[in-house]
């Protein structure tokens, strides 16, 4: 059984991932923290906190919020008013209240990731202490933190893979599905 870690990013936490991790255990996989993953799934700025001290050798970077000309906090509005109008008409306000209120509180949680995103969401430095590593990094097309031009930037790490899904930044917490469907079979 591969051993699979899951970072949740800046404003996420274990409510919004209870889907994804159910339905990785569902798939087969086996549900672990860092230090002892065979596969760390990191998504938004979780990416900027990896431990490199982790025995992974497969690393599946989900949405970095990496945009050069685009201030985090404007693209952090950005998302906020796009959850506000798909999230509502699919899941209802209830759904969007809980969490938009969880995210606060895992934000609230977690000020080393406020920092994180505002000194590293213009860069992909983070990448080169993930030269030696397996690496797939996947973009949202309709995500408003991460920019489309994050598949030019990665022409640098040429050893990288790099793969667009349909979907917003957090779509991996309701539609896990086809992010696991991306895992490796067997390592």
């Amino acid at each position: 059984m591969i051993n699979v870690a899951v970072k949740q990013g800046w404003a996420g936490g274990a409510w919004h991932t209870r889907q994804f991790e159910a339905a990785l255990k569902e798939a087969g996989y086996n549900v672990v923290g860092e230090l002892d993953a065979d596969v760390v799934i990191a998504h938004s700025v979780a990416c900027y906190d990896l431990k490199l001290k982790s025995p992974a050798t497969y690393f599946i970077l989900i949405d970095p919020p990496y945009w050069p000309k685009k201030h985090i906090f404007l693209r952090f509005i950005d998302k906020q008013r796009q959850d506000i109008k798909t999230l509502k008409a699919r899941y209802g306000w209830k759904y969007v209240a809980k969490k938009m209120l969880w995210g606060l509180l895992y934000m609230t949680a977690k000020p080393q990731y406020t920092l994180l995103a505002f000194q590293r969401s213009d860069s992909l430095t983070f990448l080169d202490e993930l030269k030696e590593k397996n690496v797939l990094v996947i973009r949202n097309k309709q995500d408003a933190l991460c920019s489309a031009d994050l598949k030019v930037a990665l022409a640098a790490y040429p050893d990288f893979y790099y793969w667009e899904l349909p979907g917003e930044h957090d779509d991996y917490y309701t539609n896990p599905k086809p992010y696991i469907d991306l895992l490796p079979q067997s390592l």
